[in-house]
Protein backbone atom coordinates (compact mmCIF):
# COMPACT_ATOMS: atom_id res chain seq x y z
CA UNK A 1 0.00 0.00 0.00
CA UNK A 2 1.69 2.98 -0.95
CA UNK A 3 1.84 6.70 1.70
CA UNK A 4 -1.46 7.94 -0.33
CA UNK A 5 -3.59 4.92 0.18
CA UNK A 6 -2.41 4.49 3.85
CA UNK A 7 -3.66 7.74 4.35
CA UNK A 8 -7.07 7.33 3.02
CA UNK A 9 -7.32 4.40 4.85
CA UNK A 10 -6.26 6.29 7.60
CA UNK A 11 -8.45 9.28 7.89
CA UNK A 12 -11.42 7.25 7.05
CA UNK A 13 -10.85 4.92 9.75
CA UNK A 14 -11.13 7.66 11.92
CA UNK A 15 -13.46 9.50 10.14
CA UNK A 16 -15.82 6.20 10.95
CA UNK A 17 -14.89 6.34 14.71
CA UNK A 18 -15.09 10.18 14.77
CA UNK A 19 -19.00 10.19 13.40
CA UNK A 20 -20.01 6.71 14.57
CA UNK A 21 -19.37 7.47 18.22
CA UNK A 22 -21.10 11.00 17.99
CA UNK A 23 -24.28 9.45 16.60
CA UNK A 24 -24.37 7.52 19.52
CA UNK A 25 -25.55 10.72 21.53
CA UNK A 26 -28.67 11.91 19.26
CA UNK A 27 -29.42 8.29 19.11
CA UNK A 28 -30.17 8.06 22.70
CA UNK A 29 -31.96 10.91 23.36
CA UNK A 30 -35.21 9.13 23.41
CA UNK A 31 -33.93 7.18 26.69
CA UNK A 32 -32.52 10.81 28.12
CA UNK A 33 -35.50 12.64 27.73
CA UNK A 34 -37.43 9.91 30.31
CA UNK A 35 -34.19 9.29 32.21
CA UNK A 36 -33.19 12.65 32.93
CA UNK A 37 -37.09 14.51 32.25
CA UNK A 38 -35.35 16.88 29.25
CA UNK A 39 -38.04 18.91 27.41
CA UNK A 40 -37.45 19.37 23.54
CA UNK A 41 -35.88 22.83 24.34
CA UNK A 42 -33.42 21.26 26.63
CA UNK A 43 -32.54 19.30 24.17
CA UNK A 44 -32.32 21.77 21.53
CA UNK A 45 -29.64 23.25 24.11
CA UNK A 46 -27.36 20.38 24.09
CA UNK A 47 -27.71 19.80 20.18
CA UNK A 48 -27.62 23.21 19.51
CA UNK A 49 -24.63 24.38 22.07
CA UNK A 50 -22.85 21.36 20.86
CA UNK A 51 -22.37 22.54 17.82
CA UNK A 52 -21.27 25.88 18.85
CA UNK A 53 -18.69 24.36 21.07
CA UNK A 54 -17.69 22.80 17.57
CA UNK A 55 -17.78 25.61 15.94
CA UNK A 56 -15.18 27.94 17.85
CA UNK A 57 -13.09 24.41 18.27
CA UNK A 58 -12.90 23.46 14.30
CA UNK A 59 -12.08 27.27 12.86
CA UNK A 60 -9.18 27.04 15.66
CA UNK A 61 -8.00 24.16 15.16
CA UNK A 62 -8.42 24.22 11.49
CA UNK A 63 -5.90 27.43 11.77
CA UNK A 64 -3.35 25.52 13.95
CA UNK A 65 -3.72 22.50 11.43
CA UNK A 66 -1.40 23.85 8.76
CA UNK A 67 1.48 24.46 10.81
CA UNK A 68 1.76 21.04 12.80
CA UNK A 69 1.58 17.57 12.22
CA UNK A 70 -1.30 15.98 10.63
CA UNK A 71 -1.37 12.79 11.84
CA UNK A 72 -0.28 13.92 15.39
CA UNK A 73 -3.03 16.08 15.65
CA UNK A 74 -5.75 13.63 14.19
CA UNK A 75 -4.17 11.10 16.74
CA UNK A 76 -5.17 13.70 19.60
CA UNK A 77 -8.21 13.92 18.75
CA UNK A 78 -9.18 10.39 18.41
CA UNK A 79 -7.82 9.88 22.43
CA UNK A 80 -9.60 13.08 23.34
CA UNK A 81 -12.77 11.66 21.88
CA UNK A 82 -12.45 8.03 23.44
CA UNK A 83 -11.97 9.58 26.69
CA UNK A 84 -14.64 11.49 26.67
CA UNK A 85 -17.46 9.10 25.39
CA UNK A 86 -16.07 7.08 29.03
CA UNK A 87 -16.16 10.30 30.84
CA UNK A 88 -20.07 10.43 29.31
CA UNK A 89 -21.19 7.30 31.02
CA UNK A 90 -20.73 9.30 34.70
CA UNK A 91 -23.86 11.81 33.71
CA UNK A 92 -26.51 12.11 35.98
CA UNK A 93 -28.96 14.47 34.82
CA UNK A 94 -29.30 17.75 32.40
CA UNK A 95 -26.18 19.64 33.51
CA UNK A 96 -23.75 16.81 33.76
CA UNK A 97 -25.64 15.33 30.53
CA UNK A 98 -24.92 19.19 29.04
CA UNK A 99 -21.50 19.06 29.96
CA UNK A 100 -19.85 16.01 29.07
CA UNK A 101 -21.89 16.22 25.65
CA UNK A 102 -19.84 19.45 25.44
CA UNK A 103 -16.30 18.11 26.04
CA UNK A 104 -17.51 15.22 23.13
CA UNK A 105 -18.01 17.44 21.05
CA UNK A 106 -14.77 19.26 21.31
CA UNK A 107 -13.09 16.47 21.01
CA UNK A 108 -14.68 15.19 17.70
CA UNK A 109 -13.63 18.80 16.26
CA UNK A 110 -10.48 17.88 15.44
CA UNK A 111 -11.56 15.12 12.81
CA UNK A 112 -13.27 17.08 9.49
CA UNK A 113 -11.12 20.33 9.26
CA UNK A 114 -7.41 18.18 9.55
CA UNK A 115 -8.36 14.82 8.17
CA UNK A 116 -10.81 16.38 5.13
CA UNK A 117 -8.18 19.45 4.67
CA UNK A 118 -5.01 16.05 4.60
CA UNK A 119 -7.37 14.39 2.07
CA UNK A 120 -7.52 17.47 0.08
CA UNK A 121 -3.74 18.19 0.19
CA UNK A 122 -2.95 14.77 -0.81
CA UNK A 123 -4.99 14.09 -3.33
CA UNK A 124 -5.99 17.54 -5.27
CA UNK A 125 -4.39 16.47 -8.95
CA UNK A 126 -4.95 12.66 -8.10
CA UNK A 127 -8.72 11.29 -8.22
CA UNK A 128 -10.20 13.95 -5.78
CA UNK A 129 -13.54 13.39 -6.12
CA UNK A 130 -13.22 9.47 -5.45
CA UNK A 131 -10.85 10.52 -2.80
CA UNK A 132 -13.37 12.47 -0.83
CA UNK A 133 -15.91 9.83 -1.84
CA UNK A 134 -14.17 7.23 0.04
CA UNK A 135 -13.20 9.15 2.68
CA UNK A 136 -17.02 9.98 3.49
CA UNK A 137 -18.38 6.92 3.00
CA UNK A 138 -16.24 5.61 5.76
CA UNK A 139 -17.54 8.06 8.08
CA UNK A 140 -21.34 7.17 7.17
CA UNK A 141 -20.30 3.49 7.49
CA UNK A 142 -18.76 4.14 11.25
CA UNK A 143 -22.36 6.07 11.93
CA UNK A 144 -24.26 3.63 10.24
CA UNK A 145 -22.96 0.92 12.58
CA UNK A 146 -24.00 3.22 15.29
CA UNK A 147 -27.59 3.80 14.29
CA UNK A 148 -28.05 0.08 13.51
CA UNK A 149 -26.69 -1.19 17.07
CA UNK A 150 -26.62 1.30 19.53
CA UNK A 151 -30.61 1.31 20.92
CA UNK A 152 -31.12 -2.44 20.80
CA UNK A 153 -27.83 -2.76 22.87
CA UNK A 154 -28.98 -0.03 24.69
CA UNK A 155 -32.27 -1.72 25.53
CA UNK A 156 -30.22 -5.06 26.63
CA UNK A 157 -27.26 -3.72 28.28
CA UNK A 158 -28.51 -0.10 29.29
CA UNK A 159 -27.79 3.22 28.25
CA UNK A 160 -24.25 3.81 29.06
CA UNK A 161 -22.96 0.18 27.58
CA UNK A 162 -22.75 1.34 24.02
CA UNK A 163 -20.09 4.39 25.19
CA UNK A 164 -18.23 1.73 26.65
CA UNK A 165 -17.71 -0.25 23.56
CA UNK A 166 -17.49 2.97 21.69
CA UNK A 167 -14.49 3.84 24.03
CA UNK A 168 -12.46 0.48 23.41
CA UNK A 169 -13.13 1.15 19.66
CA UNK A 170 -11.57 4.50 20.18
CA UNK A 171 -8.50 3.25 21.40
CA UNK A 172 -7.94 0.26 18.62
CA UNK A 173 -8.93 2.36 15.56
CA UNK A 174 -5.65 5.19 17.15
CA UNK A 175 -2.95 2.43 17.17
CA UNK A 176 -4.36 1.11 13.87
CA UNK A 177 -3.91 4.69 12.79
CA UNK A 178 -1.09 5.46 13.90
CA UNK A 179 0.41 1.98 12.76
CA UNK A 180 -0.84 2.55 9.52
CA UNK A 181 0.78 6.11 8.84
CA UNK A 182 4.53 4.97 10.45
CA UNK A 183 6.84 6.14 8.33
CA UNK A 184 5.17 7.84 5.88
CA UNK A 185 6.88 10.54 3.73
CA UNK A 186 7.22 13.68 5.18
CA UNK A 187 6.19 15.72 2.62
CA UNK A 188 2.67 13.97 3.56
CA UNK A 189 2.63 14.68 6.88
CA UNK A 190 3.23 18.26 7.04
CA UNK A 191 3.52 21.64 4.53
CA UNK A 192 6.86 23.26 4.94
CA UNK A 193 5.52 26.24 2.89
CA UNK A 194 2.56 27.76 5.15
CA UNK A 195 3.37 31.38 5.81
CA UNK A 196 4.20 31.02 9.63
CA UNK A 197 3.69 35.14 10.29
CA UNK A 198 1.27 35.84 13.07
CA UNK A 199 -1.42 37.64 12.94
CA UNK A 200 -3.59 40.07 14.18
CA UNK A 201 -7.18 39.70 14.55
CA UNK A 202 -7.97 41.84 12.15
CA UNK A 203 -5.89 40.08 9.54
CA UNK A 204 -7.65 36.80 10.25
CA UNK A 205 -11.07 38.07 10.34
CA UNK A 206 -10.31 39.33 6.65
CA UNK A 207 -8.37 36.07 5.21
CA UNK A 208 -11.27 34.60 6.46
CA UNK A 209 -13.51 36.65 4.68
CA UNK A 210 -11.88 36.39 1.45
CA UNK A 211 -11.35 32.77 1.64
CA UNK A 212 -15.45 32.70 2.26
CA UNK A 213 -15.60 34.97 -0.19
CA UNK A 214 -14.40 32.35 -2.95
CA UNK A 215 -16.99 29.94 -1.83
CA UNK A 216 -20.25 32.11 -1.11
CA UNK A 217 -22.55 30.11 -3.14
CA UNK A 218 -22.05 27.25 -1.56
CA UNK A 219 -22.47 28.76 2.08
CA UNK A 220 -26.18 28.12 2.46
CA UNK A 221 -25.23 24.29 0.55
CA UNK A 222 -22.85 23.40 3.71
CA UNK A 223 -25.25 25.48 5.74
CA UNK A 224 -28.16 23.06 5.03
CA UNK A 225 -26.69 19.94 4.57
CA UNK A 226 -24.85 20.16 8.08
CA UNK A 227 -28.22 20.89 9.11
CA UNK A 228 -30.11 17.87 7.45
CA UNK A 229 -27.81 15.43 9.35
CA UNK A 230 -28.23 17.26 12.71
CA UNK A 231 -32.04 17.34 12.54
CA UNK A 232 -32.39 13.90 10.84
CA UNK A 233 -29.96 12.12 13.70
CA UNK A 234 -31.58 14.29 16.44
CA UNK A 235 -34.84 14.44 15.91
CA UNK A 236 -35.93 11.81 14.03
CA UNK A 237 -35.89 9.10 16.86
CA UNK A 238 -38.08 11.30 18.75
CA UNK A 239 -40.16 11.52 15.77
CA UNK A 240 -40.91 7.83 15.25
CA UNK A 241 -41.13 7.07 19.40
CA UNK A 242 -44.25 10.30 19.77
CA UNK A 243 -45.82 9.51 16.06
CA UNK A 244 -45.77 5.66 15.81
CA UNK A 245 -45.68 2.18 17.99
CA UNK A 246 -42.01 1.29 17.03
CA UNK A 247 -40.05 0.18 20.09
CA UNK A 248 -36.43 1.43 20.07
CA UNK A 249 -34.62 -1.22 18.22
CA UNK A 250 -37.08 -0.70 15.24
CA UNK A 251 -36.17 2.81 15.04
CA UNK A 252 -32.67 2.32 15.12
CA UNK A 253 -32.94 -0.17 12.00
CA UNK A 254 -35.02 2.12 10.33
CA UNK A 255 -32.50 5.09 10.76
CA UNK A 256 -29.68 3.01 9.94
CA UNK A 257 -31.58 2.48 6.27
CA UNK A 258 -30.93 6.65 6.02
CA UNK A 259 -27.01 6.17 7.02
CA UNK A 260 -26.90 3.27 4.77
CA UNK A 261 -27.95 4.68 1.77
CA UNK A 262 -25.71 7.05 2.51
CA UNK A 263 -22.61 4.83 2.38
CA UNK A 264 -23.25 3.26 -0.98
CA UNK A 265 -23.83 7.01 -2.44
CA UNK A 266 -20.98 8.56 -1.38
CA UNK A 267 -18.60 4.89 -2.51
CA UNK A 268 -20.46 5.61 -5.65
CA UNK A 269 -20.02 9.50 -6.07
CA UNK A 270 -17.20 9.40 -8.20
CA UNK A 271 -19.33 7.65 -11.13
CA UNK A 272 -22.12 10.18 -10.17
CA UNK A 273 -20.28 13.24 -10.46
CA UNK A 274 -18.79 11.82 -13.70
CA UNK A 275 -22.25 11.32 -15.12
CA UNK A 276 -24.03 14.40 -13.74
CA UNK A 277 -21.52 16.89 -12.94
CA UNK A 278 -21.02 17.85 -9.45
CA UNK A 279 -23.17 21.17 -9.89
CA UNK A 280 -26.36 18.78 -11.09
CA UNK A 281 -25.82 16.25 -8.32
CA UNK A 282 -26.44 19.28 -5.99
CA UNK A 283 -29.39 20.61 -7.51
CA UNK A 284 -30.94 17.73 -7.60
CA UNK A 285 -30.17 16.29 -4.01
CA UNK A 286 -31.74 19.61 -2.68
CA UNK A 287 -34.37 19.04 -4.47
CA UNK A 288 -35.12 15.70 -3.18
CA UNK A 289 -33.89 16.22 0.46
CA UNK A 290 -36.80 18.89 0.56
CA UNK A 291 -39.64 16.71 -0.90
CA UNK A 292 -38.42 14.19 1.59
CA UNK A 293 -38.42 17.01 4.99
CA UNK A 294 -41.86 17.39 4.12
CA UNK A 295 -43.39 14.11 3.71
CA UNK A 296 -41.45 13.30 6.96
CA UNK A 297 -43.85 15.91 8.44
CA UNK A 298 -47.10 14.86 7.15
CA UNK A 299 -46.75 10.39 6.98
CA UNK A 300 -46.57 8.42 9.84
CA UNK A 301 -46.79 5.13 7.78
CA UNK A 302 -44.18 2.52 8.00
CA UNK A 303 -43.48 1.59 4.56
CA UNK A 304 -43.91 5.17 3.27
CA UNK A 305 -41.12 6.28 6.09
CA UNK A 306 -39.01 3.54 4.61
CA UNK A 307 -39.28 4.94 1.22
CA UNK A 308 -38.59 8.43 2.32
CA UNK A 309 -34.79 7.26 4.26
CA UNK A 310 -33.72 5.99 1.09
CA UNK A 311 -34.23 9.11 -0.77
CA UNK A 312 -33.42 11.14 2.10
CA UNK A 313 -30.03 8.91 2.65
CA UNK A 314 -28.86 9.08 -1.14
CA UNK A 315 -30.00 13.55 -1.04
CA UNK A 316 -28.42 13.89 1.52
CA UNK A 317 -24.89 12.70 1.98
CA UNK A 318 -24.20 13.10 -2.00
CA UNK A 319 -23.55 16.54 -1.14
CA UNK A 320 -20.56 16.03 1.02
CA UNK A 321 -18.18 14.87 -1.27
CA UNK A 322 -19.75 17.24 -3.85
CA UNK A 323 -18.63 20.26 -1.79
CA UNK A 324 -15.74 19.13 -0.75
CA UNK A 325 -14.10 18.43 -3.90
CA UNK A 326 -15.76 22.00 -5.63
CA UNK A 327 -13.71 23.56 -2.16
CA UNK A 328 -10.66 21.39 -2.45
CA UNK A 329 -9.30 22.27 -6.20
CA UNK A 330 -9.88 26.59 -5.36
CA UNK A 331 -7.29 25.62 -2.13
CA UNK A 332 -4.28 25.82 -1.95
CA UNK A 333 -2.71 22.95 0.00
CA UNK A 334 -0.94 25.56 2.50
CA UNK A 335 -4.40 26.52 3.58
CA UNK A 336 -6.01 23.46 3.44
CA UNK A 337 -6.78 23.48 7.36
CA UNK A 338 -7.95 27.02 7.72
CA UNK A 339 -10.04 27.34 4.64
CA UNK A 340 -12.10 23.74 5.61
CA UNK A 341 -12.13 25.30 9.49
CA UNK A 342 -13.52 28.72 8.16
CA UNK A 343 -16.44 26.48 6.16
CA UNK A 344 -17.00 24.07 8.98
CA UNK A 345 -17.58 26.68 11.30
CA UNK A 346 -20.25 28.74 8.72
CA UNK A 347 -21.71 25.00 8.29
CA UNK A 348 -22.28 24.64 12.20
CA UNK A 349 -22.88 27.96 13.03
CA UNK A 350 -25.91 27.90 10.88
CA UNK A 351 -26.94 24.31 12.01
CA UNK A 352 -26.35 25.36 15.82
CA UNK A 353 -29.14 28.00 15.11
CA UNK A 354 -31.74 25.54 12.77
CA UNK A 355 -31.30 22.79 15.41
CA UNK A 356 -31.78 25.36 18.76
CA UNK A 357 -34.80 26.48 16.48
CA UNK A 358 -36.41 23.19 16.07
CA UNK A 359 -36.17 22.12 19.65
CA UNK A 360 -38.10 25.19 20.46
CA UNK A 361 -40.18 25.10 17.94
CA UNK A 362 -41.04 21.48 18.32
CA UNK A 363 -42.26 22.38 22.01
CA UNK A 364 -44.70 24.74 20.42
CA UNK A 365 -45.65 23.05 17.38
CA UNK A 366 -44.74 19.51 17.88
CA UNK A 367 -42.04 17.21 16.56
CA UNK A 368 -43.10 17.34 13.11
CA UNK A 369 -41.70 21.09 12.90
CA UNK A 370 -37.94 20.97 12.02
CA UNK A 371 -38.38 18.85 8.81
CA UNK A 372 -40.61 21.08 7.66
CA UNK A 373 -38.15 23.79 7.97
CA UNK A 374 -35.68 21.38 6.78
CA UNK A 375 -37.86 20.84 3.44
CA UNK A 376 -37.96 24.80 2.90
CA UNK A 377 -34.60 25.45 3.59
CA UNK A 378 -33.60 22.71 1.02
CA UNK A 379 -35.48 24.31 -1.63
CA UNK A 380 -34.13 27.63 -0.93
CA UNK A 381 -30.47 26.08 -1.68
CA UNK A 382 -32.08 24.18 -4.98
CA UNK A 383 -33.33 27.58 -6.45
CA UNK A 384 -29.94 29.42 -5.27
CA UNK A 385 -27.72 27.00 -7.23
CA UNK A 386 -30.77 25.97 -10.17
CA UNK A 387 -30.59 30.93 -10.69
CA UNK A 388 -27.03 30.80 -10.61
CA UNK A 389 -26.26 28.05 -13.31
CA UNK A 390 -24.19 30.03 -15.76
CA UNK A 391 -21.51 31.44 -12.60
CA UNK A 392 -18.50 29.13 -11.22
CA UNK A 393 -20.32 27.28 -8.21
CA UNK A 394 -16.37 28.41 -6.64
CA UNK A 395 -15.30 31.51 -7.63
CA UNK A 396 -11.92 32.12 -8.88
Amino acid sequence: MNDKHRILSTVGIYHAFNDGSVAVIPLLFPIFRVLFNLSYTQIGVITGGGLLIMLIAQMLIGRVSDQNDFRILLSIGILLLSGSLLLLTQAQGFLTLLLFIFIVRFSSSFFHPIGIGWISRVFKKDRLDWAMGIQSALGDLGAFIAILTTLYIAEIKGWDFPFYLWTITGIGVLFLGLFLTQNIHKEYITVTNTNNKKQTLNEAVFEAWEMLKRVKLLIPAFIISGAAWGITISYLPLLLDERTTLSLSAIGIIISIWMGMGVIVCFSYGRIQSYLGRRNTLIFAYLIMGIMGFALSIFTNIVIILFIMVLLGISTFVTFPAMFSFVSEKTHESMEGKTFGYILTIQLGGGTVLLFLSGVFSDIWGIWIPFTILGFLCFFVAFVLIGNRKKDVVLK
